[in-house]
């Protein structure tokens, strides 16, 4: 999927920006003529800030990693998110803000700009996903090649699933937050893109601890490139002269999976599991039938979202919460010394209506369960089903993004471009 049209991906513009192909401010004229052209039709816009991406464009250096390339900021993020500053320092430049679920909502899986719902590039009459709604219908329309996010429950997996596109929640801490360590330990800032390469880059130049967030993890390295080399599983390590680094990503690889449909109480759509079942199958990853028990997370998550957003809880609650947190890493360390990645849908169901948010939906029940144990997941596009895209949720050991990361390669499939781009 090509995003911002006619300049592809964003390291290919910061590539044509840096040697002079191309100018800052002529990608940054392309993506806002864009979004004033799509907005009206998808209602992916917060706030658009012309004046101001065009400022940044002129004085930019044109030496930075991310040099010349356009982002979309997710509502109400503080200016002083280190995803933010990071980012811009590296050359990116934000052209405005991105719509999130309206405050409020019984569903947070809608995008909500004051006036209008958000709608979905593959189908204006669904969603985009949420809660990071508007970031991804841009970037699925092409209009931006990235746009920041947080997932405390899914908020960056969802929307990639429904729109098509790559959502990455690093381990817990990967990337630091403005408000610091939360005391439930529940949401990651993140990107979505279009492009898997793309996610990565500026994960690794958002991570590490930043004087905000100073118990973040440190910094992570993008992962050496694909090439060929002999995997052990993730116990078992690298060999070869070509392995390097903890987790070289090999291009040549039968891994091993364990394949589970849903995870909680709600069962799969059977379009959406036969599409994840045969990407599988046609990229040679072998299913293997391991047995997993988790403890429910619908009482977990809700107690630590309270102690993330300030509204405390209850001892009994918040040790119990503790308790099925602890038995279900326990639970998938076991897991992982069998496969190497845990693959699921990333929603149940394909994109939803947009006009469903006061309806409770559980389509992302695949997804919070790793942000109440930290485990590093990622959505990729499998395919579609009834036209619609289909997700594929990677999961790896805590510390092993790399591992979801290479996993996640082998199984996604380039998609078309949605019919309202």
């Amino acid at each position: 999927m090509t995003a911002v049209s006619g300049w592809g991906t964003a390291r290919g513009i910061a590539e044509r920006v840096r040697s002079g192909a191309v100018t800052a401010v002529e990608v940054v004229e392309e993506a806002v003529d864009a979004a004033r052209r799509l907005d009206p039709v998808l209602h992916f816009l917060d706030e658009l800030d012309v004046d101001g991406a065009c400022r940044a464009a002129e004085r930019l250096e044109p030496t930075g990693p991310l040099a010349g390339v356009p982002f979309l900021i997710k509502a109400r993020t503080p200016p002083e998110s280190p995803i933010l500053t990071r980012l811009i320092a590296a050359g990116a430049i934000p052209i405005g803000w991105a719509t999130r679920a309206r405050s409020g909502a019984v569903s947070l899986t809608f995008g909500w700009n004051g006036r209008e719902y958000t709608r979905n590039p593959w189908d204006l009459e669904r969603s985009p996903g949420g809660s990071t709604a508007g970031g991804a219908a841009a970037v699925a329309a092409g209009v931006v090649p990235l746009a920041t996010g947080g997932d405390s429950g899914g908020s960056l997996r969802i929307p990639a699933s429904f729109c098509g596109i790559v959502g990455f929640k690093g381990t817990y801490g990967r990337v630091p937050r403005a408000g610091g360590r939360a005391l439930g330990g529940l949401t990651t800032a993140g990107v979505i893109g279009a492009d898997l390469d793309d996610v990565i880059l500026a994960t690794s130049i958002a991570s590490g601890p930043h004087r905000l967030d100073p118990t973040s993890l440190p910094h992570w390295p993008v992962p050496p490139e694909p090439g060929p080399l002999e995997l052990g599983r993730y116990g078992g390590g690298l060999v070869g002269p070509a392995a390097s680094g903890p987790f070289a990503l090999a291009s040549a690889r039968q891994w091993r999976v364990a394949y589970f449909s849903t995870l909680g109480r709600w069962a799969a759509d059977p379009g959406v599991d036969r599409v994840v079942r045969e990407r599988l199958a046609e990229r040679g990853v072998e299913v293997v039938d391991v047995p997993l028990e988790l403890g429910s997370t619908d009482e977990a998550w809700p107690v630590l979202s309270g102690l993330d957003n300030g509204r405390g809880a209850e001892a009994a609650a918040a040790n119990r919460a503790r308790e099925i947190r602890d038995f279900n890493n326990t639970a998938l360390a076991d897991l992982f010394a069998e496969v190497d990645a845990l693959v699921t849908p990333t929603t149940l169901t394909v994109a939803h209506g947009y006009d469903q948010h006061e309806q409770s939906i559980v389509t992302g029940d695949p997804c919070w369960i790793f942000n109440v144990t930290g485990h590093p997941a990622v959505s990729v596009p499998a395919g579609l089903a009834d036209g619609l895209p289909v997700g594929a949720q990677i999961v790896a050991p805590h510390g092993a993004d790399e591992l979801a990361l290479a996993v996640a390669r082998q199984i996604l499939t380039d998609l078309p471009r949605p019919p309202h781009c």
